[in-house]
């Protein structure tokens, strides 16, 4: 895998019991033509997920021994990279293709003043195509120049609201932003991967840590 001659390029990949789609992800990256390092950051699984990722070859994986959530599993694969660009990417995506990845690194490359790309599922699933629509700061898939990260607060603990806390950074330092199509893209639901009702108390869990995020904090 060879990036830009100038620019070293990686993809992060946080992961927590996702034993039963992660390959599909995996063998998508591998084919990647841009990328030159691929981090897996098994954030504390409790199944199979770390025995996949090592039958790949190439990919490092960074293990944690416990669950910290997803911004202290991004915050693991950042440290473990020297980058210049950061792709991340979820690791339940289903219909995912190298050309989606590279679409979200080209314009970095190619506009000096861009700083984040931002992929927006299209054409894959109605119900995750409309959660982007209404709320497009959530997207789990995303890159952006190591530049960017400079002031960034603390992402150890923000849990799923980590994305909120970049796109928030980038309205607050004026950084210019770019959305994505991911045609034909999207991802299992939560429901889907853990039964409905544990599904649905993740899937709450996700949204308070977003809502404690969005809410302006005591002084």
């Amino acid at each position: 895998m060879e990036g830009d001659k100038d620019r070293k390029i990686a993809i992060i990949i946080p992961a927590y019991n996702e034993e039963e789609g992660i390959n599909a992800v995996l063998d998508v990256v591998t084919k990647t033509p841009l990328v030159d390092e691929i981090i897996v950051v098994d954030d504390g699984s409790t199944d199979g997920t770390a025995e996949i990722i090592k039958r790949y070859l190439g990919i490092k994986l960074v293990s944690r021994e416990s669950n910290g959530g997803k911004g202290a599993a991004l915050k693991s694969g950042i440290e473990a990279t020297d980058a210049d660009v950061l792709v991340f990417l979820d690791a339940d995506l289903v219909g995912l293709t190298p050309q989606h990845i590279q679409d979200l690194i080209d314009p970095l490359l190619s506009d000096e003043e861009l700083m984040m790309t931002v992929g927006k599922f299209s054409g894959g699933r109605f119900r995750t195509d409309l959660s982007q629509s209404l709320v497009p700061f959530i997207s789990g898939q995303r890159a952006l120049k190591r530049a960017f990260l400079k002031d960034v607060p603390d992402i150890s603990t923000t849990g799923f609201a980590v994305e909120l806390i970049f796109t928030k950074h980038a309205k607050d330092s004026g950084a210019k932003v770019k959305e994505v199509a991911l045609n034909d893209a999207t991802h299992i639901m939560k429901e889907e991967k853990q039964g409905f009702f544990r599904g649905l108390m993740a899937r709450l869990g996700m949204y308070a840590d977003i809502i404690k995020h969005l809410l302006p904090r005591r002084r």
